[in-house]
């Protein structure tokens, strides 16, 4: 995979409020264009992905530093707060939150962060400035809680909140998803009964997750006749995966990814595989210690579910033409 030049931008929204935000330019020395950029049938030319885990401002999602992120909403909240900023702006998807792990895996940046009550449980000298309960201001950590390491890294993935994602799902123990990161979409429905949602297949059938005994794997085989769907957490290293072959969604989406950095076997992934549907959050919150990670993967959440240590951010694909653009050196808070 090759590396994608990023910076840092502010986009103003039409209120004249701004949005620090991850400009991640598609790379054009590649034949195949990275899912990242892909929505549809369309190819953007950029992806602008919020630095900072998002406030919420008159029903309007934000990025901004220094702020308390913004928490106790629904799946279904998260997708109209981002929504309401205008056309092209979404729900982070999986595939643009898998993205951003990729390339701290190839750069050997894996992020650290807020995963201990304000400190990072594996560098307890690492601490930002806490805001409320245990969560802390975003961006008041060191740099190594950016993705690349550097100031113009997104920053946050690793603990504070967890994170909302759009474009994945379980339902009744299968895995689906929303083809073709039409997730970023602004007409896709990502309602509970949308057509646009599919199983994860291979060619021996769909992809599900069986749950029992406190074991998870990834499978495509039919279950057993007594098998009794339960829901669980394991560690990386511990999730089992029985594929006849692995398909390229389940890698963007970041179920099983092409590669893990060493220190992703000890971070937890939970799965329902009960009836009923169950939206992604990932990247865990200031109370997982032990079980925390970017990387950490949770699909036991009905999209109604909020919690105090639960977030989202948004992301804008390039299509905006009358977004009014500035490098963040020249923008003055006033």
């Amino acid at each position: 995979m090759n590396t994608v030049d990023h910076n840092n931008v502010v986009i103003f929204d039409d209120r004249g409020i701004p949005s620090i935000m991850c400009r991640f330019v598609r790379p054009k020395d590649t034949e195949e264009v990275p899912a990242v950029f892909k929505i549809g049938d369309k190819v953007a030319d950029a992806i602008y992905i919020s630095k900072y885990p998002n406030i919420v401002i008159d029903g309007r999602a934000y990025s901004m530093p220094m702020a308390d992120p913004t928490v106790n909403i629904t799946f279904d909240g998260a997708v109209q707060a981002c929504r309401c900023k205008g056309l092209g702006w979404h729900l982070m998807t999986a595939v643009e939150y898998e993205y951003l792990l990729n390339q701290s895996r190839e750069k050997g940046t894996m992020p650290h962060g807020n995963t201990d009550w304000g400190k990072d449980y594996y560098h307890n000298d690492e601490q930002g400035k806490v805001s409320n309960l245990g969560r802390t201001y975003t961006g008041t950590g060191p740099v190594t809680w950016n993705h690349d390491h550097t100031p113009y890294g997104v920053s946050d993935l690793n603990g504070n909140v967890w994170e909302w994602l759009a474009g994945l799902r379980i339902k009744d123990g299968v895995i689906e998803f929303i083809p073709d990161n039409k997730a970023a979409s602004p007409y896709c429905d990502l309602s509970k009964d949308s057509a646009g949602w599919q199983q994860a297949e291979t060619s021996k059938g769909p992809v599900r997750a069986n749950v029992e005994c406190g074991e998870i794997t990834i499978t495509d085989a039919v279950a057993a006749d007594d098998y009794e769907p339960d829901y669980d957490g394991v560690r990386i290293e511990k999730l089992e995966v029985e594929l006849s072959e692995i398909p390229q969604v389940l890698k963007d989406l970041g179920i099983i990814p092409d590669k893990r950095a060493e220190e992703e076997g000890k971070t937890y992934v939970y799965f329902d595989a009960t009836e009923g549907e169950y939206m992604p959050i990932r990247g865990s919150a200031f109370n997982n210690t032990s079980n925390s990670g970017p990387s950490a993967l949770n699909l036991n959440n009905p999209r109604s579910n909020s919690n105090d240590n639960i977030g989202f951010r948004s992301a804008l694909p390039l299509y905006q033409e009358a977004l009014r653009l500035r490098p963040q050196g020249q923008y003055k808070q006033g």
